[in-house]
């Protein structure tokens, strides 16, 4: 086993720029997640917008009422009754919704022909359709409770706030055996494969373009030792390179996100664990076909971060696939990568675990088994071919 000793020997030797690219990729992973917390959480939590009342009408248990209310409901932003103060602060989005309650409004209301209330709401905001649904809610409440008996305008806004205060019993249900999935997990099962590829090319480009020296080559080929029995041992380095980067980026996954997981369905986790472990495969096949094209240094690095990246975006790694027009989801399509990011999200979402359910993400694995497969096919011709080259650069030297 003397070329798989040297072969660990050639990896020590880099274990500095492994050690810097696991290094940015934990930091990425931690940051992140941390940055969009509330973007990935899978819990339910009500929305909090900002508003604004430009009471013009004067002070009334009406308008009174209204404030109160979505007080409840919300954050009160007080602004001066200014155009442009009005203007900026929607703008800067420092508030969400603004009503105006124009001059005469109380009595309007309660004669029955109520005026409109002037509205501005932050464009392309879900929060100030809500808010003007609480407005609606309140109005049309009062109205109905003002009708019945004659009521008082104080009496009337004081039992429909009482009324809109009453809260239901909720119990959140989950659908399956375990629970969800947090998705800073599956963030983290997505950017994988990226540094996956990215060491695994350069663990391997490292080896072969050491024993593809020259003088080295020449050298081994004078020894007793078989050639086939010098690449097997190389090989068999390669692959277990490749199952220590799995095994390393599987248990840096489980220390930061260990805690998140609790109570999720055993099945769950493995499933994201034996596609983390195909995508791996696949790395190894296509840094079979290009490492024996790269000898320096330089180009190595630059090969594993441009196939890296450009893969991961192409695949949906980066982003995400919904963003993605028709023509380049089908480009996407023939990368191993697309496969992989639409496991995890299948896995992601997995409610039951029948066959059916089941059924996209073998197909996904299998994919990737497939594409590995390929790549490994073609690195066998390389590989015959290669040497040949090599072999008659050496004897014209």
């Amino acid at each position: 086993m003397r070329v798989f000793k040297a072969c660990l020997i050639i990896i020590k030797g880099r274990s500095a720029a492994f050690a810097i690219y696991l290094s940015v990729f934990i930091a990425m992973s931690i940051i992140i997640p941390m940055l969009g917390s509330e973007e990935y959480t899978v819990d339910f939590k009500e929305t909090t917008p900002n508003f604004t009342i430009i009471n013009r009408d004067g002070d009334s248990h009406l308008s009174d009422g209204l404030a109160a209310f979505l007080s409840t409901r919300g954050n009160n932003v007080m602004l001066e009754d200014r155009k442009d103060a009005l203007q900026d602060a929607s703008f800067y989005r420092a508030t969400d919704f603004i009503a105006i309650l124009p001059q005469g409004f109380r009595d309007a209301f309660w004669s029955g022909n109520p005026l409109a209330i002037e509205t501005v709401a932050t464009p392309n905001s879900a929060t100030g359709l809500y808010v003007d649904m609480l407005v609606n809610q309140y109005l049309n409440q009062v109205r109905i409770t003002g009708s019945l008996g004659g009521a008082s305008e104080e009496t009337a806004v004081q039992t429909a706030l009482e009324d809109l205060a009453a809260e239901a019993a909720v119990e959140v249900a989950r659908f399956g055996a375990g629970a969800p999935v947090d998705m800073t997990f599956l963030l983290y099962a997505r950017f994988l494969c990226y540094i996956a590829l990215v060491l695994v090319i350069l663990c391997i480009s490292i080896v072969t373009s050491s024993f593809r020296r020259p003088d080295l080559r020449m050298r081994n080929l004078c020894s007793p030792m078989r050639p086939r029995f010098m690449s097997a041992q190389q090989i068999l380095c390669g692959v277990l390179f490749c199952f220590a980067t799995w095994l390393l980026l599987t248990a840096f996954g489980f220390i930061i996100y260990g805690s998140t997981l609790a109570g999720v369905d055993a099945r769950i986790i493995g499933l994201v664990l034996l596609n983390s472990f195909a995508v791996t495969i696949v790395s190894l096949s296509i840094a079979s076909v290009i490492c024996p094209f790269m000898n320096s240094p330089n180009a190595q690095n630059a090969a594993a971060n441009f196939l890296g990246l450009g893969l991961c975006f192409l695949g949906g790694v980066f982003v995400p696939l919904n963003l993605f027009g028709e023509g380049m989801i089908a480009v996407s399509r023939f990368t191993p990568m697309y496969w992989y990011v639409m496991a995890v999200d299948q896995i992601g979402s997995l409610t039951s675990f029948t066959g059916e359910a089941l059924a996209p993400i073998w197909q996904a694995m299998l994919t990737q088994l497939i594409f590995a497969a390929a790549f490994f096919c073609i690195s066998l011709v390389v590989s015959k071919h290669l040497p040949m080259r090599s072999s008659t650069a050496i004897h014209n030297s």
